[in-house]
């Protein structure tokens, strides 16, 4: 098979083949880094085209979470319940994390394995800014964790450090599979590609700014704390998540160079 030809809509049910919204999703993805094409080839259709779709998935965390915070103030007694809400989402990231690894296995059948690239040039594709987000989030977060126990000690201060290192563990197991995923490419242009989704998947599958709100509840909310602490934590949220969303901008933007991406 020529993974090089363009993709046509298929039968959604045909094993090994892009489907029609693959194939859309694709191009719309192209489209907004500069490519205009009307058929992208199979290859970056089945890449690109899965992780769109899985990407809808977002909003459903996003209202899975907001649900659970929602209902932990029927709990406003139970200790430790915005650690438990961090903890279960650390779960889902790596649980969301494997949704687009059953269209890669099919697109490594089609060009075959790589080789992973070298750690440093797997962190440079990542870039700088998600590096920067995620210190920025665990190294920080943890000195504001060992300040609030310091400061205002409670079974919550607790729960919320061993939160935010569950979400370490999470986005360490996640960042260490984009770092060493092998390159799945045949051309120039699909490396170009597999670079780019290396610096995507980590933002979207692995977004460490998230578990910035879980080093802050105790400092924030309680009563005890400070005030020099919880405008310390309110300073820390704003730095990690606008870290975040400036690396995911530009990211989202970056360009593709010439070649071949379809017809």
């Amino acid at each position: 098979m020529d993974v090089r030809e363009p993709a046509l809509p298929v039968d959604p049910w045909l094993p090994g083949e892009p489907t029609a919204g693959e194939v859309a999703a694709a191009r719309a993805w192209l489209a907004r880094r500069g490519v205009r094409v009307w058929l992208p080839t199979r290859l970056l259709s089945l890449r690109l085209g899965s992780r769109e779709w899985a990407a809808r998935t977002v909003p459903w965390y996003a209202v899975g979470f907001g649900v659970a915070t929602a209902a932990s103030h029927s709990f406003a007694d139970v200790p430790g319940r915005f650690g438990l809400i961090f903890v279960v989402l650390a779960v889902f990231v790596v649980v969301r994390s494997r949704e687009i690894r059953r269209r890669d296995e099919v697109a490594e059948r089609w060009v075959g394995t790589g080789s992973p690239p070298a750690l440093r040039e797997a962190a440079r594709q990542v870039g700088r800014w998600y590096l920067a987000t995620t210190t920025i989030t665990f190294g920080g977060g943890a000195a504001l964790c060992a300040a609030t126990i310091v400061v205002a000690p409670s079974f919550d201060a607790f729960a919320q450090t061993f939160a935010l290192a569950v979400g370490a563990g999470s986005t360490a197991a996640v960042l260490g599979r984009i770092l060493r995923a092998p390159v799945v490419a045949e051309d120039r242009t699909s490396l170009a590609v597999d670079g780019l989704l290396r610096a995507q998947d980590a933002h979207r599958y692995a977004p460490s700014a998230m578990f910035a709100f879980a080093a802050t509840p105790v400092a924030v909310l309680n009563e005890l704390s400070p005030g020099w602490l919880s405008w310390l934590a309110l300073a820390y949220l704003v730095v990690a998540i606008g870290t975040e969303v400036i690396g995911g901008l530009v990211t989202r933007h970056r360009k593709l160079p010439p070649g071949f991406y379809g017809r």
